[in-house]
């Protein structure tokens, strides 16, 4: 396994157990996303570290649209994600084309936790939750405050630093992130052994 294959492995991994994670929050929580709304998949201000979108870069290698998305990203001038569709509205996916490949503040911008000045946790949510959800979100949030077991923000980048220190240093704006993974995957398999058709159709 190549050191491209592994920190995918261990980033799907972790990102398998972290929407499990989230999932029984959610339950816990008795609220999820607005059906339909996609509204946080606007902002031009969405930031990851390229490790986050190792998996999609090296997913994009293998079924040979790397070098096409990659082209896109050159030309994009537009600072709101590439992967956002407008189009695409499925129940509580908003408008994310490649939704099983998100970034790691998609996964969890609504249902975790940051702390106040005081060390109390708050909610990241978007006013959408916070007005819809009104009496979930605020009973929620003053359970967390009373001492139950939340998902802490601050514990998941943790774990993924974890994974690759170097990779996790720096957040980028998320298109530049996407373009800097493809770079790093196509680069490690222009001078590495290639994956041929029976390792892609194998992964």
């Amino acid at each position: 396994m190549s050191y491209i294959e592994d920190k995918v492995t261990q980033v799907e991994a972790f990102y398998t157990s972290l929407d499990k994670e989230l999932a029984q929050f959610q339950t816990k929580a008795k609220y999820t996303c607005i059906s339909g709304c996609n509204k946080c998949c606007h902002s031009p201000n969405v930031e990851t570290t390229i490790l986050e979108l190792l998996p999609f870069a090296f997913h994009l290698y293998k079924e040979n649209k790397a070098e096409e998305m990659y082209d896109r990203l050159l030309n994009n001038t537009n600072p709101t994600c590439i992967l956002f569709d407008p189009t695409n509205t499925i129940t509580q996916k908003g408008g994310c084309s490649e939704y099983s490949y998100r970034a790691l503040i998609c996964r969890l911008f609504g249902f975790s936790f940051t702390r106040d000045k005081i060390g109390l946790p708050v909610l990241l949510a978007c006013k959408e939750i916070k007005t819809q959800h009104a009496e979930a979100f605020e009973n929620i949030e003053f359970k967390a405050q009373q001492g139950m077991d939340v998902p802490l923000i601050s514990n998941y980048y943790n774990q993924l630093t974890n994974i690759d220190y170097n990779l996790t240093q720096k957040q980028y704006p998320i298109n530049e992130a996407l373009k800097l993974a493809i770079e790093m995957v196509l680069n490690h398999f222009h001078y590495s052994e290639p994956i041929n058709e029976e390792q892609r159709n194998a992964s």
